[in-house]
């Protein structure tokens, strides 16, 4: 369904009944979700998560030609700092105080988006909203409006106030909508590249998967991370587009499917040997590339043989924290370097990725599963009980992890994807293995006895 009529995307939870909240078992969570709605948990007790807002920089921050406004207090800008440490972006505050909220802040919004035309000159302006002006109500539209004629630039408001969806992830949706609507020309006619949809991945990662599509002769387009606005204008001419994390992107793959006629690809993530192999094959079967990709696996295969016949994770247990897209992929390769999966953690499930559950047959059915970002201390209480070797992380911190006798491997910053990938995510795991875990938790004893799910509750309307 094509929701670019709409004045602005639904929530994940409205629109794919979005379950950001369980603590239990596989068997538990596939019976839960396999109806028509999946149904939904609250918890009552949360720790350290990532809201819409932080997404929302994460994806903005680094488009060229681009600048982002975030409309609210210092605060609600300063993980745009952050971001820019890995690329250099222009992130701005209106930095509203006190009387902002009570008198308006129209004229703050005003003196900002000038300051950033008179500084960087961008083609476009991301305004992304707050919890401060969503409370005030402030009519960001308005001087949207005003402004766009005066400035001669196009300026985007993004949707994000930090209240209305439990998954960060739906900031990614909003930024979507926003852009197809704005940015993004029809085009009857077609050119030759592929677009490639990519919201957290890291710029290493892109780049190989880059480099590995132009060995077999395809183009490629990265957006909106890391990519431009005259990139974005073009995504509607491509051949096809490929999403590299499902959970994130595919409704805007789904919208330039729908709204733009660009054919989606759905594949698996390019992570391990058989899920770069399966990438390969699917998109160079769209471009008629097929003998160039067999040619490059025949290669690759032979060379990463030994690299995987060592078996560095032999009769070592591992629980692994990362995207429900990923895990099938990334199980499969554990799994290939002798390893066993003892329990997993998730962002988010939906009407959408849940088939990705029934790939998981070779997980047993009482395995432990969390589904929410962040929540460290139901973590913790899992691996004092699992007892894991290995708590390998795609997303988040794992210092936790060590302090329960865990050895943590993070491969947040490292390049997971395609075949240098395989040798990227084993190097981490051996880092990992000259390190001793400690004993002593941060969380009491009395938490650890307790049931994961003790905080957890079945939501009643």
């Amino acid at each position: 369904m094509a929701y670019l009529d709409e004045r602005k995307i639904v929530t994940r939870e409205k629109r794919l009944s979005s379950l950001s909240h369980f603590n239990g078992t596989l068997e538990q969570l596939k019976n839960e979700s396999g109806g028509s709605e999946i149904k939904q948990r609250i918890r009552t007790f949360t720790q350290i998560n990532e809201d819409e807002i932080i997404a929302a920089l994460r994806a903005l921050s680094s488009i060229e030609q681009a600048a982002v406004v975030v409309h609210g207090v210092a605060g609600c800008a300063s993980s745009g700092l952050f971001f820019n440490f890995e690329h250099e972006g222009n992130v701005y505050s209106t930095n509203l105080q006190e009387k902002d909220t009570i008198l308006g802040s129209d004229s703050k919004l005003h003196k900002a988006i000038s300051k950033i035309v008179e500084e960087v000159n961008p083609k476009v302006i991301f305004i992304v909203g707050s919890p401060v002006i969503a409370i005030n109500n402030d009519d960001v539209n308005s001087v949207i409006f005003e402004l766009e004629d005066e400035f001669n630039i196009k300026l985007i408001f993004v949707y994000s106030d930090g209240f209305k969806t439990k998954t960060s992830l739906g900031a990614y949706d909003i930024i979507s909508h926003s852009i197809l609507k704005k940015i993004t020309e029809k085009s009857e006619e077609k050119e030759n590249f592929l677009n490639i949809i990519s919201f957290s991945e890291k710029e290493e990662s892109l780049k190989a998967i880059e480099s590995l599509l132009a060995e077999i002769g395809i183009e490629s387009n990265v957006f909106p991370r890391f990519g431009s606005v005259d990139k974005i204008k073009k995504t509607g001419k491509a051949t096809a587009t490929v999403v590299l994390s499902a959970d994130e992107g595919a409704y805007l793959a789904e919208e330039l499917r729908d709204s733009f006629g660009v054919p989606y690809i759905k594949t698996d993530a390019p992570i391990g040997l058989q899920g770069t192999n399966s990438f390969l094959r699917n998109i160079a079967k769209v471009f008629g590339k097929e003998d160039e990709a067999e040619k490059i696996i025949q290669e690759k295969e032979k060379d990463f043989q030994k690299a995987l016949s060592d078996q560095i994770l032999s009769e070592k247990k591992i629980y692994f924290d990362g995207k429900l897209s990923d895990t099938p992929r990334f199980f499969t390769l554990f799994t290939r370097l002798g390893g066993e999966i003892t329990g997993f953690s998730v962002q988010t499930l939906d009407l959408e990725n849940r088939s990705v559950l029934q790939r998981l047959d070779a997980v047993p059915s009482l395995t432990p599963v969390i589904v929410g970002s962040g929540q460290y201390f139901e973590k913790a209480n899992a691996l004092s009980k699992l007892k894991p070797d290995y708590y390998i992380s795609q997303t988040g911190s794992v210092s936790f992890a060590a302090d329960q006798g865990v050895l943590p491997v993070s491969l947040k910053n490292s390049q997971i994807y395609g075949y240098s990938g395989i040798n990227e995510i084993i190097k981490a795991i051996k880092s990992a293995s000259i390190f001793t875990a400690t004993t002593t938790s941060l969380y009491k004893e009395g938490w650890l006895k307790k049931s994961g799910s003790w905080y957890v509750k079945q939501e009643t309307k």
